[in-house]
């Protein structure tokens, strides 16, 4: 008990720390003058030692960082929960992709940040919402592959590709212009506060 208690501290701990630079950022963001210039220039550089790749490679990724894409990976992980009998969890892990989706879209409207230069993209761009939605459903899922596949080989496997694949679609978002560094990484702050939430449910749960 004082085991699981402790691990429940420190799931609160990730979510205290989040909280802080989740706010420090949209503050850089609102108030700070060269906030943008700053996010423009790491821009342009990542753009720049990217551009050798092609490009379709982004956009390959990014094509599953959408909500409309994240519907079928919903439905297909919730499908694997039912057959092994964890109703709530799949219910939890829908509910809490929902809530990211909602959450990330009052933040943009809050911030009403416009998109980087060059981007014919027409809807807010603080923070991320591609990095949002896999950082929350992703994270989700390596928990629950830690705490139910038995196999180290493929646990280890699944753990690193879908940490990968958090990864790349951060990454890409910024390799199209789409997004300045700062909105990734509000994104996957945000995400992680949604994970470490349905850690602690499910610690709480299962007590």
């Amino acid at each position: 008990m004082k085991n699981k208690e402790y691990s429940i501290a420190i799931n609160w701990n990730y979510i205290g720390i989040s909280v802080v630079v989740l706010a420090i950022l949209t503050v850089c963001v609102l108030y700070l003058p060269t906030m943008r210039e700053i996010d423009t220039a790491i821009l342009k550089s990542v753009r720049l030692a990217l551009s050798p790749f092609p490009s379709y490679i982004p956009a390959f990724v990014c094509s599953f960082g959408s909500a409309y894409h994240f519907l079928w990976p919903q439905i297909t992980a919730a499908c694997v929960l039912i057959s092994h009998r964890l109703f709530l969890k799949a219910f939890m892990l829908i509910l809490f992709s929902h809530v990211a989706y909602f959450l990330k879209e009052l933040m943009k409207d809050f911030v009403c940040r416009t998109r980087p230069d060059g981007c014919d993209t027409n809807s807010f761009s603080f923070p991320s919402g591609h990095c949002t939605l896999a950082m929350c459903f992703f994270g989700i899922i390596i928990y629950l592959i830690h705490c139910y596949v038995r196999s180290d080989f493929w646990r280890n496997f699944l753990i690193i590709f879908f940490g990968l694949w958090i990864f790349m679609i951060s990454i890409s978002r910024m390799w199209l212009g789409a997004h300045f560094l700062s909105d990734v990484l509000a994104g996957l702050f945000l995400g992680f506060i949604l994970v470490n939430l349905f850690i602690i449910i499910d610690k709480s749960i299962s007590r």
